[in-house]
């Protein structure tokens, strides 16, 4: 009996030796191979003119900050803003005459805030600011919340 028992072990065993060192051939497992969808997640890019318009955004903020406090001196008139009227934009079918006749009076209004010594600097704050609510309204509703958030009150 005591045979048969060291017989039986032993196979039990090499068998449990054996089938843990099968190897796994790919060909045999039910594992499906998951391709990339060619439609995945692409990361967002800023035209030129998206990039700018959020520079002037920044600046618009420090200005905002600048003349609620009373400060007359508002620096330099940033000459880059001039781009706004050649850089590519998210849409170019967007670059049309009322754009263009839009960035032409931002830059206006610009110059006049930051060059007259005479007038109320939230109003001429202010105009500027409307100038690029009036051209959003048209042509990129989004930024809209944002740009209100700049008029001072």
């Amino acid at each position: 009996m005591r045979g048969i028992l060291s017989v039986c072990l032993v196979l039990a065993l090499l068998t449990t030796l054996y089938s843990c060192k099968k190897e796994v051939n790919p060909k045999e497992t039910d594992i499906q191979t998951v391709s990339k969808d060619s439609t995945s997640f692409k990361m967002y890019e800023m035209s030129p003119l998206a990039s700018l318009m959020e520079e002037m955004h920044a600046q618009g903020v420090v200005l905002k900050n600048k003349i609620e406090q009373g400060d007359t001196d508002l620096g330099a008139l940033p000459e880059k803003h001039k781009e706004i009227r050649t850089a590519r934009m998210t849409d170019p079918s967007d670059a049309d005459m009322f754009f263009e006749y839009q960035a032409q009076e931002y830059l206006r209004l610009e110059q006049i805030l930051y060059e007259s010594v005479e007038g109320d600097k939230k109003e001429q704050f202010n105009n500027m600011i409307n100038s690029c609510l009036a051209c959003h309204q048209k042509k990129c509703g989004g930024p809209i919340p944002r740009i209100k958030k700049l008029l001072i009150n």
